[in-house]
């Protein structure tokens, strides 16, 4: 028989801990969005204004990523403490989205000679998908685990030692039969 261990939510609720990052970082491109809607409006007579209006706001956007990155992983460390590649995933997610700012914002540098620009951001891109694949390949197993952990209120480790579904009634890698399940749950609820 497999041995189960409860684990709920260490701060709250886990859903609520990841969505306010999220949620933080909609709103401020919203108004970043905002800010250039006003400025198109308000300043199309001023020259030059929109070029350095679209580098500001796009570094403005940067800021918003690497922020959003920053607390997501926060919320990851402490809702998903065994899946450090969650929080590599988000980083490499990220900084890809980074890279792509990037490369919209300065785009007047195309003109530079032999494709210079172009060569410099696809290289430059290479490494967060790189980073990302090696990561995607070296944890395939776990992604489910990784996934299942980030999205579910609690989980039962069975005694091969795999995080198991609330909802499962065998162990996803070992194949246990995780019987007892609802009696250790009430049990370790009341607790």
């Amino acid at each position: 028989m497999a041995t189960f261990i409860m684990f709920p939510n260490k701060k709250g609720n886990m859903k609520k801990g990841l969505l306010k990052p999220l949620i933080n970082a909609i709103f401020a491109l919203l108004l970043i969005a905002l800010i250039k809607i006003v400025a198109a409006v308000m300043l199309k007579h001023v020259n030059d204004a929109n070029f350095y209006l679209e580098i500001v706001l796009s570094l403005a956007v940067v800021i918003v990523l690497l922020k959003f990155m920053q607390e997501f992983n926060r919320q990851l460390e402490i809702s998903s403490p065994a899946y450090p590649q969650a929080r590599s995933i988000v980083k490499g997610i990220i900084f890809l989205l980074v890279i792509l700012t990037l490369y919209g914002t300065f785009g007047f540098l195309s003109v530079l000679p032999y494709g210079i620009y172009h060569i410099f951001f696809f290289i430059v891109t290479l490494i967060p998908v790189y980073y990302l694949w090696s990561i995607f390949y070296k944890n395939s197993d776990m992604l489910t685990g990784i996934l299942r952990n980030v999205f579910s209120e609690e989980i039962i480790a069975c005694s091969c030692g795999w995080k198991n579904d609330i909802a499962s009634r065998f162990c996803n890698k070992c194949g246990l039969k995780l019987s007892n399940a609802q009696n250790n749950r009430q049990k370790n609820n009341m607790l």
